[in-house]
């Protein structure tokens, strides 16, 4: 038996451009790049118009399609055992349908109808290969099928998650397959090791290492070959080597791991601080394997643990409750830290990229000849013209959109066959793409881009000098959607934030989409709610994605501090305004401050007290920003004792550089924190879903 894989997606494609949702009054709004417009423009084609009958938001007139329709299942595919969670995404659905897939009927408590245009199903079991998808209205008994919608994979694996350093033993459970001696598996190309096989069925194997990320498994049985895609998942154990607090409740021991960021390597030497004053802390040097162990029953309940270490930042936390602090510190950019040789320059090392190539393909092409750019209206004024983008997914919401140089657009002219030819350059990595299409007027100041049509492609593999091709984008997400945010940021004072910054992003699995009217700059206080037009309609390919939200509010043209910001606050709704609150007051240093400071004591305040804060992070620079020193505390800490690392015995100054100071707090909010589980991860402003951060300069 041989049984193909699962296509990447056996959705079909639609065109159209719904109607614009209505947008409201607006007090003040901010086109791409922050260019504003007063009261009095006019809604106009339905979109938001500049004044001159230019829109800047989506037009009406494009044709609606089928009032009826299937379009796909997301995921398209599953095990053949069933009880894959999948949307089926379509038109003009009804709170009573009728569901089918392989000819079986998906039970009534398996089906919820979420909006008109998606269905939340569990798919039922079924033989392995493709699958018919029939949707029916059952008042009107209209129906609609998609021969080949949903593909069951040959086998189950279970457990599906494992360590990306491998070792996990995962068993495989199959339907039809032919397991015997000498049967291959590999997950996600590397074999997978002690292949066990118990019957045509059944087998046992341990994984390989691998990155992160959803791998396909390829099972291999003489000739026969059975692939599921994305069918086990490599993420990092819950403790291990990722920087941060783990382990038990401290009860008389402590083991304080350091390493250099860069490298990896043991920060052989360096120093451990256990204590908040270096006369009476205990103080340890950092082993060869990079390990400080230390037994004593003084280290019970709590301990403020620092790292330091000769060309390295050093590193404070306060009020560690387990046993086990795993360090990474930054080494100090300076020709005077730097041993043996020079570091090369050139000769060609390096991370080198890669390159993927495809097609951008709307819908409505047939054989051998490529479809129109449906879905984009036609220019109506002679600076105006169609133009496509491809894009990576973000890291953060928060990341700006930038449109790129003209010289890389897609347009009508492009050359390709099923679609039209792009080419991206990006860093080794699996990779989401999407891209953007719509209406551009560079002889405006900042360019204008109205988006009209998206698509997203997921899960590209790319290495270094590899060029991929074939990584085609399917534009079948409309930028048709309204939202309008409610914001409820601090008050303006006489230092500041004196205005709002609010965006709008598209989750894309892990990562994020930035949106071409995706942004918004409002002057402080607000006169109302504040709308986005031309948000994608989340369905299609994005069917299980969501709108984040986040909001800064600032100070000065600059943007700059003090600042408080609300993060990654997703909805999926836009039938009404999303309130935006939780914003964090701007905390007030007293230690550090504008005068001289003796590197012993943390202290600030807040007006009013808030107790839900979940972090306190603390950086002050020295030397010009060479040698800098974090100490980072629970939210619920106001005032702290530190050792001045600066006064350590010992040839090498291991602390800050005495003269100016520059002093940065940061007050945080992270979902489902645990100071006892810090990771070095939640350090970063975007793991933050609220923060306020403030900053001053004095002396050490």
């Amino acid at each position: 038996m041989s049984v193909r894989p699962a296509p990447r997606s056996s959705r079909r494609l639609f065109g159209g451009l719904a109607a614009l949702l209505a947008a409201g009054a607006l007090s003040y709004a901010c086109l791409p790049g922050g260019k504003g417009f007063e009261p009095g423009d006019v809604a106009d084609g339905g979109g938001l118009s500049l004044g001159d009958g230019s829109p800047i938001g989506p037009r009406s007139d494009v044709d609606l399609g089928d009032p009826f329709a299937l379009d796909g299942l997301l995921p398209s595919h599953g095990p053949f055992s069933g009880k894959t969670r999948a949307l089926v995404s379509g038109r003009g659905f009804v709170p009573d349908m009728r569901v089918f897939v392989g000819g079986v009927e998906v039970p009534k408590d398996a089906l919820f109808a979420t909006s008109a245009t998606r269905l939340a199903i569990e798919v039922p079991p079924g033989k392995p290969g493709p699958a018919e998808v029939r949707v029916r209205n059952v008042k009107t008994a209209e129906e609609r099928v998609l021969t080949e919608g949903f593909f069951y994979d040959a086998f189950v694996i279970r457990p599906d998650t494992g360590a990306t350093s491998g070792g996990t033993r995962v068993a495989l459970e199959g339907n039809g397959t032919t397991f015997a001696a000498g049967t291959t598996v590999a997950i996600g190309g590397k074999p997978c090791a002690d292949v066990a096989v118990a019957d045509a069925t059944h087998l046992t194997c341990t994984t390989p290492e691998n990155t992160a990320g959803a791998k396909d498994v390829v099972v291999t049985s003489g000739v026969d070959r059975v692939q599921a895609r994305d069918a086990f998942t490599y993420n990092d154990s819950v403790d291990g080597y990722r920087g941060g607090l783990s382990g038990g409740v401290l009860a008389g021991r402590i083991k304080v791991l350091a390493f250099d960021s860069y490298t990896g390597k043991a920060l052989v030497g360096g120093t451990v601080v256990l204590g908040s004053d270096l006369a009476t802390a205990k103080t340890a040097k950092v082993s060869v394997s990079g390990a400080v162990e230390v037994s004593d029953p003084s280290l019970t309940g709590k301990v403020t643990v620092s790292v330091a270490a000769k060309c390295h930042q050093p590193m404070t936390f306060v009020d560690v409750p387990v046993d086990t602090v795993t360090v990474y510190l930054d080494p100090v950019l300076d020709l005077s830290c730097i041993e043996g040789d020079p570091p090369s320059v050139g000769g060609g090392g390096g991370r080198f990229g890669g390159i993927i190539e495809g097609q951008i393909v709307f819908p409505g092409g047939v054989e051998f000849r490529r479809a129109g750019w449906s879905g984009v209206p036609a220019p109506t004024r002679p600076t105006e013209r169609m133009a496509a983008y491809v894009f990576f997914s973000q890291g953060s919401p928060g990341e700006r959109f930038v449109l790129p140089d003209a010289a890389v657009a897609i347009t009508p002219d492009s050359p390709g066959d099923a679609g039209y030819l792009y080419s991206v350059v990006g860093a080794p990595g699996n990779h989401t793409l999407y891209a953007v299409a719509g209406l551009e007027d560079r002889t405006e100041s900042p360019p204008r881009f109205v988006p009209y049509v998206l698509g997203v492609v997921r899960g590209v593999g790319l290495g270094a000098k590899q060029r991929v091709v074939g990584t085609d984008i399917f534009m079948n997400v409309v930028a048709d959607h309204a939202l309008t945010i409610a914001a409820a940021p601090p008050g303006p004072s006489g230092r500041g934030p004196d205005r709002l910054v609010t965006q709008v992003a598209m989750s894309l699995g892990t990562g994020f989409a930035t949106l071409p009217l995706g942004e918004r700059i409002t002057p402080l206080p607000l006169s109302g709610p504040i709308p986005f037009v031309g948000l994608p309609s989340l369905d299609s390919a994005v069917a299980t994605e969501s709108y984040v939200v986040s909001a800064r509010a600032v100070s000065g043209p600059k943007e700059t501090v003090p600042v408080s910001v609300v993060s990654r606050v997703r909805t999926t709704s836009t039938n009404t305004p999303l309130a935006l609150g939780g914003f964090l007051p701007v905390p007030k240093m007293a230690e550090p401050s504008v005068g001289a400071w003796d590197g012993k004591r943390v202290r600030f305040s807040l007006s009013p007290e808030v107790t839900t804060a979940d972090l306190v992070k603390l950086t002050v620079s020295s030397g010009n920003g060479l040698v800098s020193w974090t100490i980072v505390a629970p939210g619920s800490v106001r005032d702290a004792a530190v050792p001045d690392l600066s006064a350590l015995p010992g040839p090498d100054p291991l602390g800050l550089t005495r003269g100016p100071i520059n002093s940065t707090l940061s007050l945080a909010r992270i979902e489902g924190f645990d100071y006892a589980r810090l990771r070095f991860g939640h350090l970063a402003s975007g793991s933050w879903s609220a923060y306020a951060i403030d900053a001053l300069g004095g002396a050490f």
